[in-house]
């Protein structure tokens, strides 16, 4: 087993908290309290990362914000991340089509991240950035779920809040056939986009969904208009696995049950796309 490198710990944690706000100037008192940390540790790391260009000091204002050797770093990132790379104008292409958002999202150990955005946010929409992070949790992340194993299920229903019951959890499990059997995930708004609005702000800590509300949509109902969240769609690796997911948001009002599909289709083709480009292939599916 390898040996916890606390500091290393506390490094990460503090780069993840400002890349999940990218736009703030956080103080040294605020990160502290913000991770947990001891001030002394704190302004050490802070320090060491403002003078390496990981970060930025304003000495007027004594606040941080990410800095320019960030960007070199995530410039190589994307370079080493082909599916991200080959995604780019496939989402552009959908952005410009539907007059939507399309994002790109990775899912890494529990968590979901955000690696890239195409087209313009809506007024009083989710503001999604590259680098926020979401957790890994029902009823997010299903398109990155539904194709694995029943030990990585096992794990993603592990983080269901213990109040709900085992009629919850087989809607979940319900949900992940669902995504299986369509090739992509819809996602209700109302109560639910103001849990993934709630997480996105506060990342790492996992949204709760009351009983009885449907977040994945699992059946569309003949003439029902719907409140879209997001729709999403994966790409799949060489090896089978969900490389990276896109999705719509940005829907303005209700959509009617029969126009869904012309939103998923297309970005399914777009997801398949990516894959084919990344020589990824579906994982055959099991009985």
């Amino acid at each position: 087993m390898a040996r916890p490198a606390p500091a290393i710990d506390r490094t990460v944690a503090v780069l993840n908290h400002m890349a999940a706000h990218p736009t703030r100037q956080f103080t040294l008192s605020e990160l502290a309290r913000d991770l947990d940390l001891n001030k002394a540790t704190a302004n050490g790391m802070l320090n060491t990362l403002s003078s390496a260009g990981y970060l930025i000091r304003d000495p007027e204002a004594k606040t941080y914000a990410l800095g320019p050797a960030l960007i070199a770093l995530g410039n190589a990132a994307l370079s080493s991340t082909p599916a991200a790379r080959l995604a780019e104008p496939h989402m552009t292409a959908l952005s410009l089509e539907f007059d939507l958002e399309c994002v790109a999202s990775a899912a890494i150990a529990d968590e979901i991240v955000i690696l890239a955005r195409a087209g313009t946010p809506r007024p009083l929409g989710i503001n999604v950035e590259p680098g926020q992070r979401l957790p890994l949790a029902p009823p997010l992340g299903t398109v990155f779920v539904a194709w694995s194993g029943p030990e990585a299920i096992d794990r993603w229903l592990s983080h269901v809040d213990p109040d709900q019951n085992e009629v919850d959890l087989e809607r979940y499990r319900e949900a992940l056939g669902t995504v299986r059997e369509r090739g992509y995930s819809v996602a209700l708004g109302g109560e639910g986009q103001q849990k993934l609005v709630k997480a996105l702000q506060q990342a790492g800590h996992s949204p709760r969904s009351s009983r009885g509300e449907e977040y994945a949509l699992v059946e569309l109902a003949g003439s029902t208009r719907y409140r879209i969240n997001h729709i999403g769609a994966p790409v799949f690796g060489p090896q089978g696995e969900v490389a990276l997911a896109l999705f719509l948001i940005g829907f303005r009002g209700q959509i009617a049950a029969e126009e869904v599909p012309r939103y998923a289709e297309r970005l399914r083709d777009a997801a398949e796309a990516v894959t084919a480009a990344l020589r990824g292939r579906a994982p055959v599916a099991t009985g």
